[in-house]
């Protein structure tokens, strides 16, 4: 019987660190060679395993994915974060948010050069994960509007 994605992300934050950032890094680099909705596709429900895991197994996942994507080639990191965005567009804004709170706790962790890549990698995204907070939230409430002046990378510091 085949691992649904669930379970093989909570395999994955199991396992000793060695062995989670091999089997991460052979799956992102096949990501990144996937045709666009194909990525989108899994990328998409491995987004959503991930988010049902405890803290320490979210944290695990995506500090290892984090290590990972500094050392890809740039063209691959920012395919994989550009799709990895626009995912996150369609989930709800306190998830996304969530998640870059936890990303920004891990790039100081990150040693000196895996730090500058990654910091230089954030600074050149677009955030279209942040472009629906000025709107409805779908709960009744409605999230405040974003200023414009001010770059999203503001929100690393």
């Amino acid at each position: 019987m085949a691992m649904d994605m669930k379970d093989m992300v909570k395999a994955l934050a199991g396992m000793p660190e060695a062995q989670r950032k091999t089997m991460m890094g052979e799956r992102l680099k096949m990501f990144a060679q996937m045709a666009d909705s194909d990525r989108k596709g899994a990328m998409s429900m491995m987004i959503d395993a991930v988010a049902g895991l405890d803290e320490s197994g979210k944290r695990k996942l995506i500090k290892t994915r984090t290590e990972l994507l500094a050392g890809l080639p740039e063209t691959d990191r920012k395919t994989l974060m550009m799709t990895h965005m626009e995912l996150m567009k369609d989930r709800p804004p306190q998830m996304m948010m969530g998640e870059m709170e936890l990303i920004k706790s891990i790039i100081p962790e990150l040693p000196a050069r895996q730090r500058g890549v990654m910091e230089e990698a954030m600074k050149m995204m677009p955030m279209p994960a942040m472009a629906g907070m000025g709107e409805s939230t779908g709960a009744g409430m409605t999230n405040q509007p974003r200023r414009k002046s001010k770059s999203w990378w503001q929100f690393w510091k």
